[in-house]
Order: structure tokens, then sequence, then C-alpha cells
């Protein structure tokens, strides 16, 4: 930006055969600033244009907002507040990467223009939003989401939604879906879709996951009178008539397991 000047009054000269109008002499003077006027232009790094509709915004040292206002179609701001003895801009537009800067000292900002210059934000793709939530519309935390391209079964990314039962993707290119929604305490559920260029963001629907009914466990551990564990002694469960349901071996320590049981009484023989 160059140096600010008053522009100077007009002057009327009328120019005749023969004649030659010598005008008085011009002197340009210096824009007086207000001490608390912060100026400044906006371009494109790359390519050196101005950019227009930036949002240029100060704040304190501690990122306390003082003011804020937009660049022009020439990439000009204005900002005027009674600024603190240090500030920190930000500027920011859709499309490009937000520049946020040191602390500055006002004083080094008087009757100066602070050129700013932007980098074009990476193409982001596509990004899904969405929530995850229990039969009684409570948010579901830590719940597993992955991502598949369609038919599949090599997961293209996955994350986790949030105590607020939100996860978010991006940088995902158009085609077609499907989600995974996992845990350990609730039934596993699928969600497919597809999407096109036309969408930057696609806001999914709901999804609703019911609490599994878990099943429950026994185990033990197998020793001789001497108390070493046995291995591969036989272990037999039985219901609570003493009918045989499930059998397994023990390990090298002797520990044993079973797993899946229905709510009720069982015994536990070994051989």
């Amino acid at each position: 930006m160059s140096k600010a000047v008053v522009p100077t009054p007009p002057q009327r000269v009328v120019v005749a055969e023969e004649n030659e109008e010598l005008l008085e002499r011009v002197t340009l003077s210096e824009m007086i600033w207000d001490e608390n006027t912060i100026m400044g232009n906006v371009s494109d790094k790359i390519t050196g244009k101005p950019v227009e509709g930036v949002c240029i915004k100060v704040c304190d040292n501690d990122y306390k907002p003082i003011v804020y206002n937009f660049t022009d179609v020439d990439g000009n701001f204005t900002l005027q507040a009674p600024f603190t003895s240090a500030v920190r801009i930000i500027a920011a537009k859709k499309g490009y990467t937000t520049f946020s800067s040191e602390a500055i000292p006002s004083a080094t900002l008087e009757k100066k223009a602070l050129n700013l210059e932007l980098i074009a934000a990476p193409n982001g793709g596509i990004v899904f939003f969405g929530n995850v939530r229990d039969v009684q519309q409570k948010p579901l935390g830590s719940i597993k989401v992955t991502l598949y391209r369609s038919n599949s079964l090599n997961p293209y990314d996955f994350t986790f939604t949030n105590n607020d039962g939100i996860y978010v993707f991006d940088n995902i290119e158009p085609g077609a879906y499907r989600l995974a929604f996992q845990s350990q305490f609730y039934t596993e559920r699928s969600l497919t879709l597809e999407v096109g260029r036309d969408q930057p963001i696609v806001t999914l629907e709901v999804v609703y996951l019911r609490k599994k009914t878990l099943k429950g466990t026994i185990h033990g551990i197998i020793t001789d009178r001497n108390g070493a564990p046995v291995k591969n002694a036989l272990v037999i469960l039985c219901n609570a008539n003493l009918v045989p349901i499930q059998t397994t071996y023990t390990n090298e320590k002797g520990v044993y397991l079973f797993y899946r049981l229905e709510q009720g009484t069982y015994t536990v023989m070994a051989k």
C-alpha cells in the first residue's frame, strides 16, 4: 500500500492557442491518522491479487475481541477502536487458511499499512456430520464409526463419537459409502449413502443404537491337592438340573472360561 496522502483541491485551467498557464505550486500533505486506527491490505500469497470479503478481527494479547471488519473489493480494510498496548490480528475467508499473528505492539502499527497474505486452503473434500443416540435420545459417546467404500470390506476411515454423540469425517470423495457403528454395549448398526460433488457438507440422519443384552461368563482355576495348576483338565458346565451344556479344557495355568451364558444357576465339574 502506498503512503496515504490527502487529495489536493481541484484547480481550473484553460489552455488556448499560444497561451500557457502556469499552475500554482501543488503541495501534497500527509493524511492525519487516528492513533486508534489500523489500516491494511489482504492479498493472495500465490497470485498477489487482492482478496475481497476477508474478515479481519483484532484481539488483545489474550485473544479477547476488540473490533472486526471486512476487506473491500481492493482487499483494503480499516479498523478503528481503542486498542490495547499489544494486539493480535486474525484474518479468515472461506477457501483460505486462517491467518493469526503473534502479539504486535499497537505503536508499531500507527501510520503504517498492515499487509497480509492468505494461503489457499487445500481441498478438504466432502464433510460427513452425524449423531449417535440411544433409543431414549441420550447422546452416545465413544461409539466407533467405521467408513467403508460401497461394497468394500476394507475400512476407508474410522473415528469415534464425542460426549455429545457427534462424529465427523472430512476429505471424502463423491461416491457410495457404508457406515458401521460398533460398541461393546450396543448392538451394531450400518448406514448406506451416496454423495455427489454438489454436497460439500452432508448431515446424516441420527443413528439410534439399542443396548445389548449381555451374556454372562464363568471362569476359574483347576489345581491339584498341592495347589499346582492342572493343565488339560476337563471342565464340564451343567445347568441347575445337572445337565451338561458346555465343556472345555484348562490351559497350562489351569484356567478355564465359559461365556455367552444366560442368567441362571450353574454347576461346574472337573476331571
